[in-house]
């Protein structure tokens, strides 16, 4: 079945969470490694919905991604090595056919050769003192630089980016200048750990991918251990293991959070910034933790149900060893569950309940839906019941947030939006063959009521085709930024294994993720590149972000379809959206902190227009240290956080003036409009936009 991908982890992040020993080589791919490559330009010409044809052209734009995906800003390679590198650019469309990936291993080599000498660089740069009163700045915009020529201009470089992350440390006055110099050294210690103990598996990865982003930034190569972690992770919530995340520190896992109710919280003994340095092996014997991949610790400490695991921990504050012999049970993600809770408001002097849903992600087990398993993992089904949750509270209108939400399942983006119009069409789909559309034959609705939904430029794929019917069968207001993200395209998770030669298949090679298909609204607008707007827009800086899909590169362009037919409950006629906004903007002007908002919005564009960072300590502290009554919101914000438990009782709401202000629109909302939302919820006559 189709899936609508998460945005995943960047290709940038992953390789920035890796690092390593110097003089450690390069990961050599092995026969299977070429195999899969094989497979992967196999699968991409035949079913991408582009159609491509792999040739020197994508090549080199192949080459430019994976140069890029290893180093985004330009700090390692020389510009020497790339001109060599691109020397072999055209040659890699025919290699990649003979599964030849030698190429990969090559440059990467030489990436760690760069890694090591940069790193050298940093600890002899970190270990004398800096002059923070130079008039002197940082380009931060890679476009306007190119790669070092010598290994000179590259540590010179590397002097301002570490005179800069200096200065953000100098910020926090509870960090003393010693504190800022062992705090960059064990960054950049375990930067260079982790690069190092990249595998050949990760190295396809990274190389592949940098092949699929040539036609579109959503497809990609998953490795075999990703494509595990994406499916439980990301889209059933749930993992089985101990339920206890952990960080890398210097070379230990160290505990970050322990789950509340799952496995290790009951056991009780395992407690945050414990190092788990090795786990015992039933047979005997000890598997040694310390300087291994974080993902592979969190594999070695993941199982099945019912097994139990030894860890040997050393609790922190102590040098001592201790054995916790945890049994492992299933670890629900439940922070990722939708929520409900109600509030109390005011609209025109009078009480008002709310009912706000936070939902993360489009989340469910569609095998075990459709084995009619009644305690599937379902986005709609939690929604659902909120929902009657709700309407037994006598809930005035209800407030759907989906700020943050980066998308997921497109079955699931169908029958949420079901729970709201009656019937008809909720997606068309474009495929090589032509248009589809998907449909909500359910008959009836979970909510009928008043509804308000929240987006941003983070609300993503799934999120918009539900934003993109609230908004077609005028079902519904919606506040937040200018747009979302402009996610349009459909992914289908493509198993390597199930293409794989006779006496492989069925084994887990990975994944190609893979773009099929391009989404349209019900009135023919594709959610590519533009998105959905609100009909309430409240300033963010998100608006001014190069974030959003038509800021990424090969993104898929805007299209139009023929509209469908579809109902419009007109709950959101011009007139009254027209008095909301005024009214909105009345109260924003006379806000201090929308005003605020507006000064620190300004400063962000001057400052992004500049593409540059003032390194004298004055001069940067003028720029980025927030005043007074910044300072007392952030400490608010992080009291907030702090006070609310991350897994099992996270905040759905918490009050801030941005908040404050979507409680007012939906309070006018209710009263101005109260004729056209107290009309009956029936069937309005179809409309062919």
């Amino acid at each position: 079945m189709p899936r609508l991908a998460l945005r995943p982890l960047s290709l940038v992040a992953i390789l920035f969470l890796m690092a390593a020993i110097v003089g450690a080589q390069a990961p050599v791919p092995t026969t299977e490694d070429q195999e899969i490559a094989r497979t992967v330009v196999d699968l991409l010409e035949r079913g991408h919905m582009a159609r491509p044809v792999i040739d020197d052209e994508i090549a080199v734009k192949w080459c430019d991604n994976f140069l890029k995906d290893l180093d985004p800003q330009k700090y390692y390679f020389l510009k020497a090595d790339v001109e060599e590198f691109k020397k072999d650019a055209t040659t890699l469309d025919d290699k990649i056919r003979e599964g030849d990936i030698k190429f990969a291993e090559n440059v990467f080599a030489r990436y760690l050769q760069r890694q090591d000498e940069r790193y050298k660089t940093v600890l002899d740069l970190l270990s004398k003192p800096v002059d923070f009163t130079v008039d002197e700045f940082l380009t931060d915009d890679p476009e306007k630089i190119d790669y070092a020529v010598d290994k000179a201009e590259a540590d010179e470089r590397w002097r301002k980016k570490l005179k800069y992350e200096q200065l953000q440390l100098k910020i926090d006055d509870s960090n003393t200048p010693e504190d800022v110099v062992q705090k960059l050294t064990v960054r950049y210690r375990d930067r260079n750990r982790l690069f190092h103990q990249f595998d050949s598996n990760e190295l396809l990865e990274v190389y592949l991918s940098s092949l699929t982003r040539t036609f579109d930034p959503h497809s990609s190569y998953l490795s075999a251990k990703n494509l595990e972690d994406m499916l439980n992770q990301q889209l059933h919530l749930s993992l089985e293991g101990i339920g206890a995340s952990l960080r890398s520190e210097d070379g230990y896992a160290v505990v970050a959070e322990v789950v509340p109710g799952m496995a290790a919280d009951k056991d009780g003994r395992l407690q945050p910034d414990d190092k788990i340095v090795a786990i015992r092996k039933e047979e005997g014997g000890e598997i040694d933790l310390v300087e291994k991949k974080l993902s592979d610790v969190v594999r070695y400490i993941r199982g099945p149900r019912g097994t139990t695991v030894h860890l040997i921990v050393q609790p922190a504050g102590t040098k001592e060893r201790k054995e916790y012999s945890i049994v492992r049970e299933k670890v629900e993600l439940t922070e990722q569950h939708a929520k409900g809770k109600i509030l109390e408001s005011q609209a025109d002097g009078k009480n008002v309940k709310l009912g706000v849903i936070n939902l993360p992600a489009f989340y469910g087990d569609t095998m075990a839906i459709l084995r009619g398993d009644p305690n599937a993992v379902s986005a709609t089904a939690d929604c659902r019941k909120i929902l009657g949750e709700f309407k037994q509270a006598g809930v005035d209108a209800v407030i759907f947030d989906l700020r943050d939400n980066g998308g997921g399942l497109l079955e699931e983006a169908k029958t949420l939006s079901g729970l709201f119009i009656d019937t008809g069409p909720v997606v068309q789909i474009k495929e090589v063959v032509g248009v589809k559309h998907l449909d909500d034959d359910d008959e009836g609705t979970a909510w009928d009521g008043p509804l308000a939904v929240l987006i941003n430029k983070s609300s993503a794929s799934a999120s918009e085709i539900f934003a993109g019917v609230i908004r077609d069968y005028g079902r519904g207001l919606i506040i937040g930024d200018s747009s979302t993200f402009g996610k349009g395209t459909v992914q289908s998770i493509v198993n390597i294994g199930e293409h794989a030669r006779r006496r492989d298949r069925g084994k887990n090679k990975g994944a190609l993720k893979l773009t099929i298909q391009q989404f349209f609204r019900a009135n023919g607008d594709s959610t590519q590149i533009n998105g959905v707007a609100p009909h309430i827009h409240l300033p963010s800086i998100r608006d001014y972000m190069d974030v959003g899909e038509g800021k990424m590169d090969n993104a898929l362009k805007f299209e139009k379809v023929e509209p469908l037919a579809h109902d419009n409950y007109n709950r959101t006629p011009d007139d009254l959206v027209t008095t909301l906004d005024a009214r909105s903007a009345e109260r924003r002007k006379a806000d201090p902190k929308f005003q605020k908002l507006e000064q620190r919005i300004k400063q962000y564009v001057d400052r992004k227009a500049k593409h540059s960072i003032p390194l004298d300590e004055a001069k940067f502290k003028a720029e980025f240290i927030p005043d007074d009554e910044e300072k007392a919101d952030d400490e608010k914000e992080k009291t907030d956080k702090k006070a609310k438990k991350k897994y099992i009782e996270r905040e759905v709401w918490l009050s801030d003036f941005y908040n404050d202000e979507v409680l007012r629109i939906v309070g006018d909302y209710l009263t101005l409009g109260s004729k056209v939302l107290a009309a009956a919820p029936v069937r309005a006559a179809a409309v062919n936009e």
